[in-house]
């Protein structure tokens, strides 16, 4: 049934977006839109994180699991089908079709992405852009009660946040989901990690680009 087909082809494709316990990365060739959530001050920020994909920037985060509270640095430079994701000692980097992920100083190399050097902290190496957004989406959708919307300045850039309440453990709990208009992720605050944009440029660094 060929109706059928196309509905369980494109529900895998999702659900390759969405998991982020996955050894290997998504390709760029197999990138798939973010599905807006029918919460519309959720699909605001979910609709701005889907820009970063094509956007020109140098980025930095702090990322730090809640189990430990420690933080670890992240720097992201993207320029065309160029990109360089550095998260505390592990590269991601990706020049056309070509993906490779290392330690720092081209050290122990991989073809393609391992989110697993990594899965300690909580997240993907996409965690600016499209799994945040796959993320929210998701929590969006199992809301129990209405999402706030409100905007902050966050390392200097006005951001569009969301207040997302979920179940938790006891009573409820509350994810603030952050993005700026370039398409990058600002902040966000969970129950396993929180990330934080501590600087934005809207070009390049190609000395970070290079190699």
């Amino acid at each position: 049934m060929p109706g059928r087909t196309r509905h369980v082809a494109t529900l895998v494709i999702t659900c390759a977006a969405v998991l982020s316990a996955c050894a290997t990365g998504e390709r760029p060739t197999l990138v798939a839109p973010p599905t807006l959530p029918n919460d519309p001050v959720a699909a605001a920020v979910v609709e701005r994180l889907g820009r970063g994909e094509s956007a020109t920037f140098t980025a930095t985060y702090e990322i730090t699991p809640t189990s430990t509270g420690t933080a670890t640095a992240a720097t992201v430079v993207q320029s065309g089908d160029r990109r360089r994701t550095v998260i505390g000692t592990v590269e991601y980097l990706r020049n056309g079709s070509t993906t490779r992920t290392c330690f720092s100083g081209d050290v122990e190399c991989t073809t393609g992405f391992d989110e697993t050097r990594i899965s300690n902290l909580n997240i993907t190496h996409e965690f600016w852009g499209r799994s945040a957004a796959a993320r929210l989406s998701l929590e969006a959708g199992r809301s129990i009660g209405a999402t706030t919307g409100r905007t902050e300045t966050i390392a200097g850039v006005s951001a569009t946040c969301a207040d997302v309440v979920v179940p938790a453990q006891q009573g409820a709990g509350t994810l603030v989901y952050c993005a700026i208009d370039a398409g990058l992720l600002a902040r966000y605050n969970g129950a396993d990690v929180r990330i934080e944009l501590t600087s934005f440029s809207p070009a390049a660094d190609e000395s970070l680009l290079a190699g």
